[in-house]
């Protein structure tokens, strides 16, 4: 029986015993979700020195962001199969800061989300009606419309971050949904922007690498330079990120206005792997991805 946001989506675990049935509902499975949709998406990093940037006052930009994933839950006989797609609208509203920075309004505009698995399904549109009771619908919409705001400078650094907005719960709600949060902390290159200047003198072709330093230590991203046009770059990367419990590969590429610095389109295919234990018993998780990220100009 198909179920919308006005119920909550539950998953049904059929055990290998023909008397044991067990249901599950997305709140009891949220650390197995959580985890899962952990993905390691790519982050721009500060690989650049101080170049500034042609960031632009009174500018706004849109993002639109959608995730499609395919993942399985098991557990010996036991098997999960659950289907998600996922889209975000955001927008980036640069106004003048002080000391010759910039403050930057990023709101969330709109999300819809879908979660299917076998005959039950979670659906949500942040145009809509939102009922109360559904715990999901509600922590999704709480988000939509919150306006929070990054201080960033010339060469695009995050320097500082308003202690008020909601990222904690939108780290939560779009690893829920499959959705990675933004890496929006102090000393992050924004997520908008890649300078790409500083690779002038890099041929098509020709590989590098940039560490990361992670919790579970130093991790190595591998990119590479696609094309270059006079007004577009392109670039490529893999990158592996083993944890504790859970291994994900990614691949995918960006491209770079070379005016601004924007990068107006990503796509990432990341698949996830791992052990994950819930209620004593041990999951085997894998999960496939493919995210796309258009941004484009408003004003």
């Amino acid at each position: 029986m198909e179920k919308n946001h006005e119920n909550e989506f539950s998953i049904t675990i059929l055990k290998p015993y023909p008397d044991r049935m067990k249901i599950i509902t997305i709140n009891q499975c949220k650390p197995i979700f959580i985890m899962l949709m952990l993905l390691a998406c790519f982050k721009t990093n500060a690989q650049q020195g101080a170049i500034k940037l042609p960031i632009e006052s009174g500018k706004t930009y849109s993002k639109v962001i959608v995730v499609k994933s395919e993942a399985q839950l098991q557990n010996g006989k036991a098997t999960v199969n659950v289907t998600s797609t996922s889209t975000v609208s955001k927008s980036y509203k640069v106004d003048a800061g002080l000391n010759g920075n910039f403050n930057v309004t990023v709101v969330i505009n709109k999300i819809t989300d879908t979660i299917s698995s076998g005959k039950d399904k979670f659906y949500f549109d942040s145009n809509k009606p939102v009922d109360s009771s559904s715990k999901l619908a509600s922590s999704i919409a709480a988000i939509v419309g919150k306006a929070y705001v990054f201080q960033i400078d010339s060469s695009g650094v995050i320097t500082s971050v308003n202690a008020n907005n909601p990222i904690l719960d939108v780290d939560t709600v779009f690893n829920f949904t499959g959705f990675e949060p933004e890496e929006l902390s102090v000393g992050k290159k924004f997520p908008l922007i890649s300078d790409v200047r500083s690779l002038k003198s890099t041929n098509v072709g020709q590989k590098w690498t940039v560490p990361t330093l992670t919790a579970n230590g130093d991790n190595v991203t591998e990119f590479w330079l696609l094309s270059r046009s006079d007004t577009a770059t392109t670039m490529a990367f893999s990158k592996t990120i083993n944890s504790q419990s859970l291994n994900t590969h990614s691949t995918g590429s960006y491209v770079v206005d070379n005016k601004t610095g924007i990068i107006v389109e990503r796509k990432i295919k990341d698949f996830t792997s791992g052990y994950q234990t819930f209620h004593n018993a041990s999951y085997f998780a894998t999960r496939n991805s493919i995210i796309t990220e258009n941004c484009s100009v408003v004003n």
